[in-house]
């Protein structure tokens, strides 16, 4: 029996130049950078193949909510992340 699933992927750990604030913790600080896409998998485990975009994050280090990253060149400007991602 063959299980298909799907999954998203998340990779990267290089720390964001702007300072942030978590929306849902309140942590204040460097948020990590990750790039992730979504992937059909055997058995929830395997990737096969992707079925989106790779995707720019952001992530805080304390809780791992993920929020999208849309500003141009992946940096971001001010103190909030941009908007918040449905991976978290």
């Amino acid at each position: 029996m063959i299980i298909f699933g799907t999954k998203f992927w998340a990779w990267g750990s290089a720390l964001t130049q702007a300072i942030w604030t978590c929306s849902k913790c309140g942590f204040r600080g460097q948020f990590i950078e990750k790039k992730g896409m979504t992937f059909i998998t055997l058995y929830w485990i395997i990737p096969v193949v992707p079925v989106s975009g790779i995707k720019q994050l952001a992530q805080c280090p304390q809780c791992k909510t993920r929020y999208q990253n849309n500003t141009p060149g992946g940096g971001a400007s001010g103190s909030q992340p941009p908007i918040s991602d449905p991976w978290s």
